[in-house]
């Protein structure tokens, strides 16, 4: 795994923290969140995933917004705010 030192960002804006949250927060809904490889002809930065569907995001903003439909399907809990 290529890990990229993000330790000069504040820890609000480190993209692999944000992209570690939605992962665990999709998880706790039964979704998985996994990432793509952009550098792939055709592939999106991101995926939403559920037994067979999955569901290309182009950003953690669109797994974000992705999610907080996830929570508006009757599952009643709050999104945690980023």
């Amino acid at each position: 795994m290529n890990m990229v030192n993000d330790l000069d960002v504040p820890t609000g804006q480190r993209q692999h923290k944000t992209f570690a949250t939605l992962a665990a927060q999709f998880a706790m809904r039964g979704h998985g969140l996994i990432k793509g490889d952009p550098a792939i002809d055709g592939q999106a930065p991101y995926y939403a995933m559920h037994w067979r569907m999955v569901e290309p995001l182009a950003d953690l903003d669109a797994a974000r917004d992705y999610l907080a439909k996830l929570a508006g399907a009757g599952h009643g809990q709050e999104l945690q705010a980023q």
